[in-house]
């Protein structure tokens, strides 16, 4: 393989070099091996990462002030666990989670500005229970590498955690800039402009889906169509959640019938056919045709019956889960349309407890905290008490999130309370980029 090659040849060539470059050479060469056993690459893949870690303990304690070893020994440990550093819903770290955290602080307490170690924090924090410590550091990172388009982005992941999604918007927006600047005519390509270039481009419309801005999240929901080939998500399954996103941008800001006038998902993984029938049934549920809404959700049970989505899975998206949120969706907006209200709760309750479980990502498996639903057709059904707890309870998992927040302003305004609603119209009023129409207990 390249590199373990690679390796080989620096430690043929060590000699030559300084005793803190062979001890870094001596550490990588325990994450690459010549020899593969393709029966259980997995397993193989975490024993050679565990043996990295533990090498690149050793050269870290060698040199304690080296703030480039301290970064790759943090990054190391990340690699053990990718995407799962805390337990208890973020509140406990999780493996070697606090000693990564130790470990960039220390960096970042001597050189704020180091962005390598900032990159890694961002990444480290922004599942746990308090991103909040990352942003000092996302509010530098992008002007250091302002040419690095991941780096530009890499401040959202901190932004979209604690409702800061104007900011959010406009880091994705700065690095979408940058990501089509170095991939310009003639520029490289491969997995910049498969992976990185589409997820900054999804987490601009996902930026503008929690804002309200309609204009902005339609604008990159159609980018996102024109530049993530359908062969490519199927070349590489974790790209399916991103192919499948601007569905979610229709759904939530187009009319109903131009959703129905989408192209086609013929040749699609199932997974993005999925979520094609989803902005289908919602759009039909909307124009009140629930007979053809109905056939949607089947069609959603049948593709999650019929399909196999292993390789999601290994990849860690929880594809099942994703289509059963969907499908609930969908049957709660019928049985709202027909006036059930009560059938309409118990589907968005069960939709809600799929939410509560799916792993974390970001941008989100699903586009939008379901509690708002919720809570919408609870104030509707009268259950005031219950709709404000459920209100409240979204906010704290979506900080400033405008919809929510518009929702928790009509039941002060039910209820009677005019100073709590003037206070949660401020709110609204500074997190809310989109027009006050889009706001409606029937959109919620």
């Amino acid at each position: 393989a390249p590199a373990a090659d690679a390796i080989a040849k620096a430690q043929a060539l060590a000699g030559q070099a300084s005793r803190r470059e062979r001890a870094l050479i001596g550490a990588l060469a325990h994450r690459y091996s010549a020899h593969h056993n393709s029966q259980d690459q997995q397993t193989e893949r975490a024993a050679l990462d565990a043996a990295y870690a533990d090498a690149m303990r050793k050269v870290a304690r060698r040199y304690p002030r080296d703030q480039q070893i301290a970064v790759l020994y943090a990054e190391a440990l990340m690699d053990l666990s990718p995407w799962d550093y805390w337990e208890a819903a973020g509140a406990k770290p999780k493996g070697r989670t606090a000693e990564i955290v130790a470990t960039l602080e220390r960096v970042l307490r001597a050189n704020p500005d180091h962005p390598g170690a900032i990159h890694y924090y961002i990444h480290v924090v922004e599942a746990s229970t308090n991103p909040q410590r990352g942003e000092p550091y996302a509010r530098r990172l992008g002007r250091l590498m302002p040419g690095a388009g991941h780096v530009v982005h890499m401040p959202f992941h901190i932004y979209f955690r604690i409702g800061k999604y104007l900011d959010a918007l406009e880091a994705n927006r700065a690095a979408v800039a940058a990501d089509e600047a170095y991939l310009a005519p003639g520029a490289p390509s491969g997995i910049y402009a498969l992976a990185y270039y589409p997820h900054n481009v999804h987490s601009l419309m996902a930026s503008a889906q929690m804002a309200g801005d309609g204009e902005t999240a339609i604008a990159a929901a159609e980018k996102l169509a024109r530049i993530l080939p359908v062969g490519a998500a199927h070349d590489i399954p974790p790209l399916q959640p991103i192919l499948a996103a601007p569905y979610f941008a229709h759904a939530q800001f187009s009319s109903p019938d131009t959703v129905i006038a989408l192209p086609d998902a013929a040749g699609a993984p199932p997974f993005v056919q999925a979520m094609r029938h989803y902005a289908r049934g919602v759009a039909y549920a909307a124009k009140v045709e629930l007979a053809a809404a109905a056939g949607e959700a089947e069609a959603i049970a049948r593709l999650a019956r019929e399909s196999d989505f292993s390789a999601l899975t290994a990849g860690g998206v929880p594809a099942a889960d994703v289509l059963e949120l969907a499908r609930l969706v969908v049957s709660a907006r019928i049985a709202q349309k027909r006036g059930d209200l009560k059938a309409a709760i118990g589907e968005f309750e069960r939709a809600v407890a799929v939410q509560d479980k799916l792993a974390y990502m970001e941008p989100p498996y699903w586009y939008y905290p379901v509690r708002q639903s919720l809570g919408a057709v609870l104030l509707l059904a009268g259950q005031t008490q219950r709709a404000e707890q459920v209100f409240r309870a979204s906010l704290v998992k979506a900080p400033n999130n405008g919809w929510a927040l518009y929702g928790l302003s009509e039941v002060h305004k039910r209820s009677g309370n005019e100073q709590q609603m003037r206070a949660a119209q401020r709110l609204l009023a500074k997190a809310w980029a989109g027009e006050n129409g889009m706001l409606d207990l029937g959109r919620l």
